[in-house]
């Protein structure tokens, strides 16, 4: 017994000498020490330096996705119009309302599918109804613009709106239909699209940088 506790003191003595010798304040099984002050802010500088960098193309990529989301919005649109206009044996116009989310702007991409009524079935009647669209975000720069001839000039934002685009109860452009272009455009530096109207109803949405020769998206030749 009186050996036991020699060997006990003993163990306890050195665990105590270890202790000693522990620097004041750490913890046992204690990982290695955190981020400096320096460190940290040399981290935040590098990722504010980053961000400026990648903010313009970022930005760039925000404006042609709202250019595109609001052509797509227009050729289902249009699409929409002509299929009522068969469907119903009647005139079915898409209005441009040169508006963004109802509220009156130069190039707004707003737009209202009206049909006519059997009582003047070659005249859109507001009162007749068939889909409105009202662009879901008043930060959208995306903005639309018409033109009379094919592959002409880009149309300014605003040209020829509002504007109504009717189709026949053969699904063909009426008569009094004269677009024959729209152009979705925005901020400099950003990446137009085109919408060409054929006589004959007929829809394309192609991209006005590219040639048809080269490229299938392409607009003109």
């Amino acid at each position: 017994m009186q050996r036991l506790r020699l060997e006990l003191r003993h163990r306890a003595g050195h665990l105590g000498a270890a202790q000693a010798l522990r620097p004041r304040g750490a913890r046992q099984g204690a990982g290695t020490a955190g981020f400096t002050l320096v460190e940290l802010m040399v981290t935040i500088v590098l990722i504010a330096i980053l961000a400026m960098v990648a903010y313009p193309s970022f930005s760039g990529f925000i404006q042609n996705g709202q250019i595109r989301a609001s052509a797509e919005s227009l050729m289902s649109g249009l699409a929409l119009a002509r299929t009522e206009s068969i469907r119903r044996n009647m005139t079915v116009a898409l209005r441009l309302e040169n508006t963004l989310r109802g509220e009156p702007v130069s190039g707004g991409t707003d737009w209202t599918v009206m049909a006519a009524t059997p009582e003047s079935p070659t005249v859109p009647d507001a009162s007749q109804v068939v889909q409105v669209r009202r662009d879901d975000s008043s930060r959208s720069t995306a903005r639309a613009g018409l033109a009379d001839a094919p592959n002409a000039s880009t149309a300014a934002a605003g040209a020829g709106l509002p504007a109504t685009i009717s189709f026949s109860a053969t699904g063909r452009l009426s008569l009094g239909t004269t677009a024959r272009q729209i152009d979705i455009t925005g901020p400099t530096g950003s990446r137009p699209l085109r919408i060409l109207l054929g006589p004959g109803g007929d829809m394309r949405l192609c991209d006005p940088a590219l040639s048809l020769a080269d490229n299938p998206q392409g607009c003109a030749s």
